[in-house]
């Protein structure tokens, strides 16, 4: 194309020559003519004459030439002008445009570059490029396209800026060098394009692939306002609802009932930072489900939230079976220990002293363990007449701030064995809530126990009573090695054990928090724990307040 260009103006300069000679040739013939009709009388030789003649010909001709040549180069330099203004105003609309010079410093941008980076051209010019990325990684991709730039070479790829609001976009990056006939870096320009949405429309076409797939039902919603950006076609089958639908919804439309003020605070660890996930267990649609909720940061900043629902049927029904052939064995040994229990305790009542003080160590060893046996039977037992609906709960109201202390009071000395101190810290007096005050101990023992046992000789567990809308929590904080996000969601699971980050052993059935979730679920209560290895656990549940004039019951657990 520029090779078939430059014979074009080399045709037309021949042209225009060639009409110049012509033109000289005809005005001399006229000029000659003239003189052989007319005569010549002048006083200079004829020949002189007729050089200088043809010397002015010859000279309008190139003269008349240049000019056509002047006028076709200033058409050329005007459609150049042109073309340049479209492709300015193209890369203006579509591309963020910068220009560096020979030391990094932005010396020129467009408009779309303070469009996009929310600067004015003030506070660009002058500065790096390096002030729009902010991270390790930022500064490491600087430092790529620096090196490549030196080298007279032109560096393309992808990086993350963030704008003077604080979001983040991508973009994919072309930096062309201009190098000086010394091979030196004169100016560097930029072109970048925002390929955010692209990344985030692929990143969300790969998770949905995988996302679809899955049996368990997934929902992805924003944070700020818990509205849904993704369900999963499981998700989207126990609704009804369609794909097109769900970003239209809100996780309050899940379920009628939905208190979005306590799911908030259940979520509160998430970004606080103390746990990564948090988990939940209860009833939908009649089915026992389990949901873990954990917290990201979308390619656009946006937090958005996934929590995954999982249906535990199945898991459940191997519990009940695995519980009811324990709770068999457990009916038949009950009666022989507590009658061993109670020969020991007679045997005790008539030792002498000389002979108590030869046997009486080994007896208390005996007396201990068969308290230990008695208690795991009575745990599976307990267990089994609420997953049997047996177990009655004599519901009256009472002050669970006075509960709690009694409690601490009663496990003082089992912490004390351990070196452990407990102390209750509460700004409420008259707590009320309306429970069976058996039951309730029996919640708060299994917490503070298992609070000292986890917790190291000096340390000081926290009982804290606090007021909630329409409620009250309770919650129970050690100083202990923490559980890890994985065993979370095995903590309230019947049997459950799990490894202590520390690694040491403790000595439990796995059955204590199965019967305190299902003791607090009968009481329209609900447990949580916040974790972090390393620093400790807080146990807690939430329990309605005691409305007045309503009348005591006694139910059935269900």
């Amino acid at each position: 194309m520029i090779k078939f260009s430059k014979r074009i103006g080399a045709l037309g300069q021949r042209r225009n020559l060639g009409l110049a000679l012509v033109l000289g040739g005809i005005f001399g013939a006229f000029a000659a003519l003239s003189l052989a009709e007319f005569g010549y009388d002048g006083g200079l030789p004829l020949d002189l004459y007729l050089l200088m003649t043809a010397t002015l010909i010859v000279s309008a001709g190139a003269f008349f030439q240049l000019h056509l040549y002047n006028r076709q180069q200033e058409r050329k330099l005007e459609l150049e002008r042109k073309e340049n203004a479209v492709m300015r105003m193209a890369l203006d609309t579509h591309a963020i445009v910068s220009v560096t010079d020979s030391q990094g410093r932005i010396i020129d941008v467009n408009s779309r570059f303070t469009e996009l980076t929310g600067y004015e051209r003030n506070e660009i010019i002058g500065r790096t490029p390096r002030f729009l990325h902010e991270s390790e990684e930022g500064t490491q991709t600087f430092h790529m396209i620096r090196a490549a730039l030196d080298q007279g070479r032109t560096w393309h790829g992808e990086h993350c800026s963030i704008s003077k609001t604080g979001e983040k976009r991508w973009f994919e990056v072309t930096v062309v060098p201009m190098m000086s006939q010394r091979r030196e870096l004169v100016k560097a320009i930029s072109v970048r394009t925002d390929v955010t949405e692209q990344r985030a429309a692929e990143a969300d076409r790969q998770m949905s692939a995988i996302l679809d797939n899955m049996q368990d039902e997934v929902f992805i919603y924003r944070a700020r306002d818990l509205r849904m950006h993704y369900m999963n076609e499981a998700a989207c089958a126990r609704f009804g609802w369609k794909t097109a639908d769900v970003k239209s919804k809100t996780m309050t439309d899940i379920r009628g009932d939905f208190d979005e003020a306590r799911f908030r605070r259940h979520l509160a660890p998430l970004f606080s930072g103390s746990v990564t996930t948090t988990y939940l267990q209860g009833q939908h649609s009649g089915d026992p489900v389990e949901v873990s909720t954990s917290l990201f940061e979308a390619v656009d900043g946006e937090k958005l939230l996934i929590s995954v629902l999982r249906d535990i049927r199945e898991r459940e029904a191997l519990a009940r079976a695995k519980l009811s052939s324990v709770s068999v064995v457990s009916h038949e040994l009950r009666t022989p220990l507590t009658a061993i229990s109670g020969a020991i305790k007679m045997l005790k009542g008539r030792f002498s002293d000389e002979y108590s003080k030869q046997v009486g160590g080994i007896v208390d060893i005996a007396e201990r363990n068969c308290e230990r046996l008695l208690f795991i039977v009575n745990d599976i037992l307990d267990l089994e007449k609420i997953e049997a609906g047996k177990m009655s709960f004599d519901k009256k109201p009472l002050a669970i701030d006075a509960l709690a202390s009694e409690a601490i009071s009663s496990l003082q000395p089992y912490a004390s064995e351990l070196g452990v101190r407990l102390s209750l810290e509460t700004q409420v007096e008259d707590a009320m809530v309306e429970a069976d005050a058996s039951r309730m101990m029996q919640v708060m023992s299994n917490l503070l126990s298992n609070a000292a046992k986890y917790s190291s000789e000096g340390d000081v567990v926290n009982v804290a009573v606090t007021a909630t809308d329409g409620g009250w929590r309770v919650a129970v904080k050690d100083h202990g090695p923490g559980i890890g996000p994985e065993d979370q969601a095995k903590l309230f699971n019947t049997f459950a054990q799990i490894n202590a980050a520390d690694g040491k052993k403790r000595l439990g059935t796995g059955l204590g928090l199965a019967i305190t979730r299902r003791i607090l679920d009968n009481h329209g209560a609900r447990i949580g724990v916040d974790s972090v290895v390393g620093k400790g656990s807080t146990f807690y549940f939430e329990i309605p307040k005691y409305v007045e004039n309503a009348e005591a019951e006694t139910v059935i657990a269900a």
